[in-house]
């Protein structure tokens, strides 16, 4: 399964319209997913989504100053919903494509298939689905 993610849109305040998106398939996997923006987004204040209760800080005005904006909205969320992922004891996992991009992609997949085309050589980086960490692991 695979579902378009903007890193743009994302940044500007389309994470609960993703989440709302996977919510269906997230269910086949034993997650049902609760999203609600806490604050909203601009450039100057923070953007913070509530997941399954849990507070997920999006963006926050630093980002837009040192960091790129549209990859840490495509990818903080989505570390979550992998922690949901692993706590339902299902092996597939969200991974992301061409993170933080306009033509940016999420798919659901089991990481031993993620392996297996790393190992084949025959995708390049840029290509290859990539699990998205949490800060403190990046």
């Amino acid at each position: 399964m695979d579902f378009h993610a903007d890193g743009e849109d994302l940044a500007e305040g389309g994470v609960e319209d993703l989440l709302r998106e996977m919510a269906p398939a997230l269910r086949q996997f034993g997650v049902t997913l609760r999203v609600r923006t806490v604050s909203g987004n601009d450039d100057e204040g923070d953007y913070v989504v509530d997941i399954n209760g849990r507070r997920c800080p999006v963006l926050g005005a630093d980002d837009w100053r040192y960091n790129s904006p549209w990859f840490e909205a495509t990818v903080r969320p989505l570390a979550v919903v992998n922690d949901l992922l692993a706590a339902a004891g299902t092996p597939v996992r969200v991974f992301t494509l061409y993170t933080g991009e306009n033509g940016g992609r999420v798919l659901l997949l089991d990481p031993a298939v993620v392996d297996a085309v790393r190992r084949s050589g025959l995708v390049d980086d840029h290509n290859t689905p990539e699990l998205p960490l949490p800060d403190h692991d990046r």
